[in-house]
């Protein structure tokens, strides 16, 4: 029984040893194979990076060709007709009239028409229109009550006091026109832009 002990353990190390070497041989055949399936492909792609970029084909588009125009008909020759003499003056050349604006005159201003001035209505009976703004001033026309006038848009300077009876007044003096054609001054209290009578009058 002795015997037989080491030989069962020479056959199990022979076994394991067969065992070990039939697997590294297969896995040598199967690295050995990836290589072999792998090889074409990366020769491929070396390839690839060495096979040089495709050339474009150039167009060439048809250049247009100049048609050749027909010429036009000649016609008959022109000969140029002699010019006319001109008669040459006799003496020198007459003088052109130069003609002068004639002045015309300044434009005048046109009269003021009634149109332009404002109606004014007296207020005292009996009111005096006087050659100049002043009460001392020589009396032009005595106008009635509500009479119209025309305000020819003057006034005095400076205001004057005037006792009217009953009431002291300081008012301009006004230049005005009566119906009858007139031009003078009257006191602008007597005068009023609405036919009324002034209170405080004697």
């Amino acid at each position: 029984m002795a015997k037989k002990i080491p030989q069962v353990e020479s056959l199990i190390v022979v076994a394991f040893l067969l065992s070990v070497a039939l697997w590294a041989i297969s896995k040598c055949s199967e690295s050995r194979r990836e290589r072999i399936r792998r090889a074409p492909t990366e020769e491929e792609e070396l390839r690839a990076q060495e096979r040089p970029a495709p050339k474009r084909d150039t167009v060439y588009l048809p250049q247009p060709q100049p048609t050749a125009s027909a010429p036009a008909p000649a016609g008959p020759p022109q000969t140029a007709s002699p010019a006319a003499p001109q008669p040459t003056p006799a003496g020198p050349p007459p003088k052109r009239p130069t003609l002068t604006p004639e002045p015309q005159p300044a434009p005048t201003a046109a009269p003021p028409t009634a149109a332009q001035y404002s109606t004014l209505y007296v207020t005292i009976d009996g009111l005096n229109v006087r050659k100049e703004p002043n009460r001392h001033s020589a009396v032009v026309e005595r106008l009635k009550l509500h009479a119209p006038v025309l305000y020819l848009n003057k006034k005095s300077d400076q205001p004057e006091e005037i006792n009217l009876g009953r009431e002291k007044v300081t008012d301009y003096w006004v230049n005005i026109r009566t119906p009858s054609g007139k031009e003078g001054w009257v006191f602008g209290a007597g005068v009023h832009y609405y036919p009324m009578k002034r209170p405080g009058v004697e």
